[in-house]
């Protein structure tokens, strides 16, 4: 459970208005490519896209691109999914037709973690924009 709270305290410091409950967002763009899209919001999670545009546009994978949901309540943040995979299992058996990581679901939230690591150690800040 662990990576699923500290992946929630790394989204509210890269979002901090993610939180605000009552207002509405547009996808906000920064600099370095990173978009963020809120795709849902409830009363005790939010579920975000997100993505980022790397110079490597001609390969399949230049685009990291995750689904999370964020639970408010319970201050925990699971991605749902990642590379237009979906549903990820707590366990595969290995090896698999879809060849996933025994840890699949682990792996992608580690993923999460280092992903948003990184943008905050580079400095990154996302300011959500209110529609009017």
């Amino acid at each position: 459970m662990k990576i699923y709270e500290d992946n929630f305290q790394r989204l509210n410091m890269l979002l901090p208005e993610l939180s605000s409950a009552g207002r509405q967002y547009k996808p906000v763009e920064h600099l370095d490519g990173l978009h963020v899209d809120v795709l849902e919001r409830h009363k005790y999670t939010t579920v975000i896209k997100l993505a980022q545009k790397l110079p490597l546009s001609f390969l399949s994978v230049a685009m990291p691109l995750m689904i999370v949901r964020i639970y408010h309540d319970a201050e925990v943040a699971e991605v749902l999914s990642y590379q237009r995979q979906y549903r990820f299992k707590p366990k595969y058996d290995y090896p698999n037709p879809d060849m996933c990581q025994v840890r699949e679901k682990q792996r992608v939230n580690e993923f999460l973690g280092e992903w948003l690591d990184h943008c905050l150690a580079a400095g990154v800040q996302i300011r959500a924009m209110a529609l009017v």
